[in-house]
């Protein structure tokens, strides 16, 4: 299991982080690869997000779960979408960023830590976006548990996550290799954080949730990303 310190400090992290997180997703400061890499990245970022809204608007879910929303940077895109978003996330100071960017009266931010976290709702669908990843291999089958509780009847959960590609991370991150399971990464004044980091590969990931009830499809942008759908088979 991995060390209850791991996962404090991978939450340390990501608090100290939310102020400059968004630099990752614009490739802004140590994420800027230059334009041909920065070019890669932005296709398959566009690519994830127009596979989200095309799920999201075959699907027309009413009531949505957001996991490990972060800075919103895809509440903005489920808000719209529902017509109620409950979006949890353990960093205040990531949802106080959160709020300011979705600004809708149909999103209620909750904090809690997804570890200690149990469902008290059913809803049509269950997102999150690049969490999967810093899930223990430990806590993958509870954590799938409680999105299965939290899932209403016919609902379905959507899931975006990192590839394993070395130009990934930010300049000065040693990415380890595949399987390393915790790497150290760096603030912008220094600080070193251990978090956990698992790769999944689409098929190995939708045979791992098949093992779980689970039915998936899952697949992979040019480089970067992993996303698709996972519904509890009846």
């Amino acid at each position: 299991m991995a060390n209850t310190d791991i996962l404090r400090e991978q939450l340390d992290y990501y608090r100290a982080r939310a102020g400059e997180y968004d630099e990752w997703w614009y490739r802004m400061g140590r994420y800027d690869r230059g334009a041909e890499l920065n070019a890669a990245w932005h296709a398959d970022t566009q690519a994830v997000e127009a596979a989200l809204d095309a799920w999201l608007e075959a699907r027309r879910p009413r009531e949505a779960l957001e996991l490990a929303c972060g800075t919103g940077l895809f509440t903005r895109r489920l808000a719209p979408r529902v017509q109620r978003l409950t979006a949890i996330d353990a960093s205040p100071e990531a949802l106080r960023i959160n709020r300011a960017r979705a600004a809708s009266d149909n999103v209620l931010c909750v904090e809690a830590d997804l570890f200690d976290w149990e469902p008290d709702a059913r809803y049509d669908v269950v997102f999150f976006s690049f969490w999967l990843s810093h899930v223990p291999e430990a806590r993958f089958a509870d954590f799938w548990r409680k999105v299965a509780q939290a899932l209403a009847p016919g609902g379905a959960a959507y899931l975006i996550d990192s590839a394993f590609d070395p130009t990934s991370t930010a300049k000065n991150h040693v990415l380890c290799e595949s399987d390393a399971g915790v790497v150290t990464r760096k603030l912008n004044d220094g600080r070193e954080f251990r978090v956990v980091k698992i790769f999944y590969e689409p098929a190995l990931l939708a045979a791992k949730l098949s093992a779980l009830g689970f039915t998936a499809q899952v697949s992979r942008t040019k480089r970067y990303f992993v996303y698709g759908e996972a519904k509890p088979r009846s």
